[in-house]
């Protein structure tokens, strides 16, 4: 009895301690400089989503070491040490982060960030999502431009339907650049995601705005369109992409849609 009340206390001391460590690692990595956004404000989102991570690390650390303890209350302490050794891998990890970080974007060349980003992404797509959002998160540190490194970070977010952690990540890569088409769409899938289709084809709107012979941002603004049955947003949709792409093979889908529509509106 005294070593599984030990071994719970010991684990969520050592809870506690990650709490300390990635706090204080927090604080060494405010390099977000972004010249179009006010300093503190980039701060405090950059800390923001690092803090985010850790609270989530620890609430799983802890409610698994109770769930553990309380099938087999003996092995509670080896799971107390397999925290510890978790703790001292994360210190060793932001410390080298911090060295990092120190030379700022000269840390970090345009090949390194396209290896983690290729990294990342191949983590997420093997449902990786822990270590695919540390390296996500690194190139951040080194790049705090770097809006595919935020994209993924988003992507990852939705993928775990962590939703308000995308929409922090999408509406803050949206702040650094308005005009990416890419962000655009993305937050587009979010808003649909959450249930707000109109707010969603707003966003596919403005990404057709800035890449207007896009075949993939067309098709998707026509189907946003359909779906909240705007037909002056199909008829739109529909005449670019036949100017973009006027083999493409859904048009004729499309049109068949759009008549339907129209039909329906005449009868109300």
């Amino acid at each position: 009895m005294f070593w599984w009340m030990t071994g719970i206390i010991f684990s969520f001391a050592g809870a506690g301690i990650l709490g300390w460590i990635l706090f204080g690692k927090i604080n060494t990595l405010r390099v977000m400089d972004v010249d179009t956004i006010p300093e503190e404000k980039e701060r405090q989102t950059k800390e923001r989503l690092l803090w985010q991570r850790f609270s989530r690390l620890q609430s799983g650390k802890v409610s698994g070491v109770v769930r553990v303890a309380h099938r087999v209350g003996k092995d509670i302490s080896r799971t107390g040490r397999r925290l510890v050794q978790r703790l001292y891998s994360l210190e060793q990890y932001y410390q080298k982060l911090r060295k990092e970080a120190e030379g700022g974007e000269e840390g970090m060349s345009e090949e390194v960030v396209k290896r983690l980003m290729e990294e990342a992404d191949g983590l997420v797509r093997q449902e990786e999502y822990i270590p695919a959002e540390k390296k996500y998160i690194e190139i951040i540190s080194h790049h705090p431009k770097q809006i595919k490194a935020y994209e993924g970070l988003g992507h990852l977010y939705l993928r775990t339907k962590q939703l308000s952690q995308a929409r922090e990540t999408f509406q803050f890569a949206e702040r650094l650049n308005e005009k990416d088409a890419s962000v655009q769409m993305s937050l587009a899938e979010l808003e649909l995601m959450e249930e707000r289709p109109q707010v969603s084809l707003a966003h596919v709107r403005r990404a057709v705005d800035i890449r207007p012979r896009n075949p993939r941002y067309l098709d998707a603004y026509i189907e946003a369109a359909f779906l909240v049955k705007s037909l002056e947003d199909m008829k739109k949709g529909i005449a670019r992409l036949k100017e973009a792409n006027p083999d493409n093979q859904k048009i004729g889908e499309w049109e068949a849609k759009a008549k339907v529509l129209e039909g329906s509106k005449e009868e109300e």
